[in-house]
């Protein structure tokens, strides 16, 4: 069973957000579940995309920042402006230190597709939730690659960035920022 579940990342991602929805989700109001659910397509379709072909999808990148502009402009307009900020200034930073370090080294660190999936979580959980944010992604980065170091594998091209941030975007729905 599990073997199966592993040789189709869809339905695996799809049983790890569930299990996450589930066990998080009981405690938070039901915008917090219906943004969460709203976001599990995307963020689970752009984690296996990039597995695959080590590409994050506009379009999925795009439904995260159509979903968080209209769940704020909803619920809390007043503070689309500050999210939208924080989420375009991380997006240009991250993307010009990742374009720095590939002409520094000729190889590449960090992409601009994680880039500008990392400015929409920002959008998404506002300026006061990026070091949690942050910190989470790449915890689960070095996790990932320490995994995958212990199984032996000889990927050259690394492990692609793109799930971690899923994830993390997803968890941190659910979470208070901790520095508000």
């Amino acid at each position: 069973m599990l073997r199966g579940i592993v040789s189709h990342p869809v339905v695996g991602f799809g049983v790890i957000y569930a299990v996450t929805l589930m066990l998080l989700g009981g405690g938070a109001d039901m915008g917090q579940v219906w943004l969460a659910m709203m976001l599990c397509p995307p963020l689970i379709w752009l984690s296996q995309h990039d597995l695959a072909h080590y590409e994050i999808p506009d379009l999925a990148t795009g439904a995260v920042v159509l979903t968080a502009v209209g769940y704020y402009g909803m619920t809390e307009p007043e503070v689309l402006l500050s999210n939208l900020a924080a989420g375009g200034m991380l997006c240009f930073l991250l993307w010009a230190v990742g374009e720095l370090y590939f002409r520094r080294t000729g190889g590449e660190g960090l992409g601009i597709g994680d880039a500008k999936l990392f400015g929409a979580g920002a959008l998404l959980l506002g300026p006061w939730q990026l070091p949690e944010f942050i910190l989470l992604s790449s915890l689960g980065g070095v996790v990932g690659v320490a995994v995958v170091q212990m199984r032996g594998s000889s990927d050259q091209e690394g492990i692609p960035f793109g799930p971690f941030i899923a994830y993390s975007m997803f968890v941190m729905v659910f979470i208070d920022p901790l520095f508000l």
